[in-house]
């Protein structure tokens, strides 16, 4: 790309350039350090992990697909539980800490298998396994399960007084529902309502704490612990890298519950990346699951999550905020998103930032998470209502409700100290609520009867997360069930076309 006339640039980028990086920054950021605030985790090493994971992403997508990565919420029930909800047992922080690092390193390794069998058996027969009938109810269990923890894990543990938890939850989700309902469909606001949220709820608290506090609480915010007196984040390698150490304290039991409850949600975000890639695809204009190829993206999101746990942080996963920003901007430059991860890399390493994001109040991510694990339930019944889930087919019903009441079920008889273990393992609701899904869905019959037209046509749809059942029939009534239908519903563009914007600077 040329230099424009008049245009200053640093290293090939212009001024609307570092704009259009930082926003993306922010896009990710409330969400981002959100996982690693509620699971007990490094909030610098998750800005740092989703900084390296996305440019190895950039990289393995031969610099195509302009896509963030950041802290993967499908993981966090076991993180939270295994890192910051163990409490004082038996087992030192470091110990636990490697065992769930190692699970990491496996469930990004599953990426990896998963990117050569789409590369040898191609795309459509991988999409056969999750139809939106499996991918909407495991959506849900994942989003229903979380939401207990926003309660349990935040505004109820709050040590300051019971009103100012309430209120200080209360602010911070409303500030999100009114910032989103409110700001203008093309404004910054609307693509940061989260980020606000946290920071009009951090501000209130911080005005709760510095007035008098109620005898026999605390503040919401110790001040106090904000600077420790370390600038970089290497200062800390002792404290947040120690657990590569901790080889000789490593419980085996231990890791085989970390293993069973971590490395199958790989499955779960995979179906995230489908949806994610393919809305990609359809607001750039161009089919990333075949220039560079489904493939190569599965790889970047596998090896991104590989190096991350190595590196201390969360599993990371492609992110629907960007998509967002792309829409409005209209840029699809993923040049930078490659500088928004350098953003997020160099932000991370500067502790006093990252102290500041550790001192929010459990109730301000409370009431930021009962807004974010909602809309996680509600992308799961999404994507039921898009892909046309027909109710009245007995199977479809069965394979719902068994999802549900095996996830839903399964995960409170565990909090209340039930569940299901081999031995000292123990294993998932969610596991065991995506597997049942996947299974039933194979080997039950369709109470309906499924014609060879429609079967081809099922075959050649759009590669998409959620399958539309009705264009399907149509197509496979008149007899045109073909790859040419298929590009026009759901934007199989041009594999060479560029952004016009691309085209009028070059």
């Amino acid at each position: 790309m040329t230099t424009v006339k008049g245009s200053r640039r640093l290293f090939g980028y212009s001024g609307k350039d570092v704009v259009l990086s930082l926003q993306h920054m922010f896009a990710m950021l409330g969400a981002t350090i959100t996982v690693p605030i509620v699971s007990g985790m490094s909030i610098p090493l998750a800005l740092i992990s989703a900084g390296v994971g996305t440019i190895i992403f950039y990289f393995c997508t031969q610099r195509k697909v302009p896509v963030f990565l950041g802290s993967s919420f499908a993981f966090l029930p076991p993180l939270a539980a295994m890192i910051s909800g163990y409490g004082d047992g038996p087992l030192s922080y470091d110990s636990r800490s490697l065992a769930v690092m190692l699970a990491l390193v496996c469930a990004g390794f599953v990426y990896v298998i998963l990117a050569i069998v789409i590369k040898a058996v191609g795309v459509q027969r991988i999409k056969k396994l999750f139809p939106p009938i499996v991918v909407g109810p495991v959506i849900i269990v994942i989003g229903m399960n979380l939401a207990g923890t926003a309660f349990t894990s935040n505004i109820f543990q709050a040590t300051a007084a019971p009103w100012q938890a309430w209120t200080t939850a209360i602010v911070t989700a409303l500030t999100i529902v009114l910032v989103n309902s409110l700001a203008k469909p093309k404004s910054f606001l609307k693509i940061v309502p989260v980020l606000l949220g946290f920071v009009v709820g951090y501000a209130y608290a911080a005005i709760l704490s510095v007035c008098p506090t109620p005898a026999g609480y605390a503040p919401l915010i110790d001040f106090k612990s904000i600077f420790s007196g370390d600038i970089v984040v290497f200062q800390q390698a002792k404290e947040i890298w120690g657990f590569w150490a901790a080889w000789d304290e490593l419980d085996m039991a231990f890791l085989g519950s970390a293993m069973l409850a971590i490395v199958p949600l790989a499955i779960v975000t995979f179906m995230e990346h489908l949806g994610d890639i393919s809305a990609n695809s359809v607001v750039c204009g161009k089919d990333f699951m075949v220039d560079p190829g489904l493939h190569r993206t599965v790889l970047g999101d596998g090896l991104a999550t590989m190096a991350s746990a190595m590196l201390g942080g969360p599993a990371n996963t492609t992110y629907g905020e960007n998509t967002a920003v792309l829409a409005i901007t209209k840029n699809y430059s993923p040049r930078n998103l490659f500088l928004a991860a350098c953003f997020a890399v160099v932000l991370g390493l500067f502790v006093p930032f990252g102290e500041i994001l550790e001192s929010i109040p459990g109730p301000v991510v409370g009431g930021a998470s009962l807004i974010l694990y909602g809309m996680i339930a509600a992308n799961g019944l999404r994507a039921l209502v898009d892909g046309r889930v027909d109710f009245s087919d007995m199977k479809n019903m069965i394979v719902v409700s068994l999802t549900l009441s095996v996830g839903l079920g399964l995960n409170m008889a565990s909090m209340a100290g039930y569940g299901i273990s081999i031995g000292d393992v123990t294993i998932s609701a969610l596991a065991i609520a995506t597997l049942l899904s996947i299974l039933l869905n194979l080997i039950m019959p369709n109470t309906k009867e499924v014609t060879p037209e429609k079967e081809k046509a099922m075959e050649e749809a759009p590669i998409s997360l959620v399958s539309h059942e009705a264009d399907i029939e149509e197509a496979a009534a008149e007899g045109e069930a073909d790859a040419g239908a298929g590009a026009s519903d759901t934007g199989d563009f041009p594999e060479n076309e560029s952004d016009p914007k691309e085209k009028k600077e070059e």
